[in-house]
């Protein structure tokens, strides 16, 4: 039986020693380092990339946007027209000189944007908005190591993200001191079909650009200018995809986390600044790489509002005086959430905002 075992033994390693031959390798402990490579280069393949790479057809289509409000509050999109709900139709129908009214088309290709709350200083002509940022993933020409580029992006003029001025009037005695507004319940951002999930990277912003008294003519209350106050809220903080966090432990350092029921939001660098990598100088690198903390290029973005996907009460806004105040209200693709990456392009998602003046 011992001399069967040896002989099949022996037939084994003339056969391995046959094809290793056949395919030019007489080295079987070589042989073993390239299987090896080919296990680790296939590992590395399956990793995804953030903001999606360049050569990938992204789209998140099908943008819907709805805003409401509860008892006490009005709401508008020109100061004239005043309802207890408005629809994409209002914002872009109900514009007027110098409204800013964004919102892209089922057939737009949305790329996703990045922002920091930094709204633009009063002295240029862009006085209400926030800085948003399109980026673009480069592989580096010797190693393919991933840069970012950035491009400034001009509210009105594009179609990578929701951007509209909204007026809330508070009717009530003009001696009243301000009001406390909250979210409603179903304030947030969900899922359309396809569902890829790209919902886990959105995000909403509101620039604060003044307030006057209800009586205030139209052109007072749409002049309204300035950045009183500038908030970011993110919701679905607590869930990723299996292929979101991979992006995070791959390209950002963030790891720790779970699919679902994350006690915090995932730690988060916006972009700052435009920047670019030289592909015409290989030996220069402009651009930066994911996951960098240049202060001269991203910035920690601490959410001012955060829920949960299960989210089903409201929860405070700010405190606005009673009047009209004019805000300028942000719906986006966040490019430097880790949720932001291939597998989730060409989802569709909502929009939805309300606010009330009663608590639950």
């Amino acid at each position: 039986m011992e001399d069967m075992n040896k002989t099949e033994r022996e037939e084994e390693k003339k056969k391995k020693r046959g094809f290793l031959a056949f395919i030019g390798i007489k080295n079987t402990r070589l042989f073993g380092l390239i299987l090896a490579f080919l296990i680790t280069v296939i590992g590395l393949s399956t990793s995804t990339y953030a903001w999606f790479t360049s050569n990938y057809t992204v789209s998140v289509q099908q943008i819907d946007v709805h805003v409401s409000s509860g008892s006490g509050i009005q709401i508008s999109t020109d100061a004239e027209h005043w309802k207890s709900m408005i629809t994409q139709d209002d914002i872009l129908n109900h514009a007027y000189t110098g409204a800013i009214n964004q919102i892209p088309s089922s057939t737009d290709q949305i790329n996703p944007v990045s922002t920091v709350k930094t709204a633009y200083a009063a002295a240029t002509t862009k006085t209400e908005g926030l800085h948003m940022y399109k980026g673009t993933i480069v592989n580096d020409v010797n190693d393919g190591t991933p840069y970012l580029d950035t491009t400034s992006e001009t509210d009105g003029s594009n179609t990578n993200y929701v951007a509209f001025d909204l007026f809330l009037k508070l009717d009530f005695k003009s001696t009243e001191g301000p009001k406390q507004i909250y979210f409603t319940s179903g304030t947030g951002i969900v899922a359309g079909n396809p569902n890829t999930h790209i919902e886990y990277a959105g995000r909403m912003g509101f620039v604060i650009n003044g307030n006057a008294a209800s009586s205030s003519d139209l052109d007072t209350l749409r002049n309204l200018k300035g950045h009183t106050a500038v908030k970011i809220y993110e919701p679905n903080y607590d869930v990723h995809t299996e292929n979101g966090l991979a992006n995070g432990r791959d390209n950002y350092g963030v790891t720790g986390r779970s699919s679902s029921g994350n006690s915090t939001p995932a730690q988060y660098y916006g972009v700052k600044a435009e920047f670019a990598y030289d592909s015409t100088d290989p030996t220069n690198h402009p651009g930066t790489i994911l996951g960098s903390h240049d202060s001269n290029k991203f910035a920690e973005v601490v959410p001012d509002y955060y829920t949960t996907a299960a989210n089903s009460t409201t929860f405070n806004f700010m405190e606005l005086p009673v009047g009209v105040t004019k805000m300028r209200v942000y719906m986006w693709i966040e490019g430097q959430d880790i949720d932001c990456e291939n597998t989730a392009s060409g989802g569709q998602v909502s929009f939805n905002l309300g606010f009330t003046l009663e608590s639950d």
